[in-house]
């Protein structure tokens, strides 16, 4: 056999064993993902059996990092939900709702039932609707040795005034993910950016929606000029005069070397019309 045949032979041979990795890879990330959708499913049977509203007065919350706080629309209160801690061997996962009383400077914990699944790095908006709402969109689920993530894609609104938690399914929202950015606009809550990691591959988003407050549907925008590069961990603020203004945040460049870019740019970005629609699904 030539030089050509061998190396033919060889080439041949690499992409085969690169197919073979590559499906191995893809086998062990379902197989993660699945492992931690039971583990989400068993937090949750837990959780059902919680069948009344009890508030509790308590001390400040145990530490945490990535969870919500947000300011009550009508009364002197911050919400606090969600988190997750690492103690050095085990990492903890919340979906606690914590009240603390500005005037008072006192907690409490109040358990609501059927509240959204455990998560961390998700995105909470308050908006003054029906006596008060905390509307909470993705984050991630990450596995007790903190190695492997689970990204939700789910929209859940918490109505203040009843305490109660309702999971609002809607077509032609934004895929799973977490470190995104969202803030109140008008009528409507405006959803950018985030990242989605497994064993597999990463990917950062820099694509917008939108989600309307009044027929509870999604629609994907495309903002005029030249957008953001996709990016987590941004902030993202409304103005006085109403245009949405978005700061800094990380987008990951390397896999195995932990390498990233950090953004220190001020971006601002009007909205154009709606270019993609959906529709709200009734259970």
């Amino acid at each position: 056999m030539g030089k050509k045949g061998k190396k033919e032979k060889k080439g041949r041979g690499a992409e085969k064993t690169a197919a073979k990795m590559e499906k191995k890879v893809s086998k062990r990330s379902r197989k993660e993902e699945e492992d931690l959708e039971a583990l989400i499913a068993h937090f949750q049977t837990l959780d059902a059996t919680k069948t009344q509203i009890v508030e509790t007065p308590c001390p400040p919350p145990s530490p945490r990092l990535h969870a919500s706080l947000s300011a009550h629309p009508e009364k002197d209160e911050l919400i606090l939900f969600g988190g997750e801690y690492f103690n050095g061997q085990k990492t903890f996962m919340y979906n606690e709702l914590y009240v603390y009383n500005i005037r008072k400077d006192t907690w409490a914990k109040v358990e609501i039932p059927n509240p959204p699944p455990r998560r961390c790095s998700h995105q909470a908006v308050v908006v003054p609707q029906g006596g008060g709402q905390l509307w909470v969109f993705g984050g991630e689920f990450a596995s007790p040795d903190g190695e492997q993530f689970y990204h939700y894609k789910d929209l859940w609104v918490l109505h203040l005034a009843t305490k109660t938690w309702e999971q609002v399914r809607s077509t032609g929202g934004p895929s799973g993910r977490s470190g995104h950015r969202m803030v109140a606009w008008k009528r409507q809550l405006i959803l950018f950016g985030g990242f989605h990691e497994s064993t597999r591959d990463y990917v950062y988003y820099s694509d917008v929606y939108a989600f309307n407050l009044d027929t509870f549907t999604w629609s994907r925008l495309s903002p005029s000029g030249a957008g953001p590069t996709p990016r987590s961990g941004c902030q993202m603020s409304v103005t006085p005069q109403g245009s949405i203004v978005i700061y800094g945040g990380y987008s990951k460049q390397v896999r195995h070397g932990r390498q990233g870019t950090r953004s220190s740019s001020l971006l601002p970005f009007s909205l154009s019309p709606v270019t993609e629609t959906s529709k709200r699904i009734v259970n």
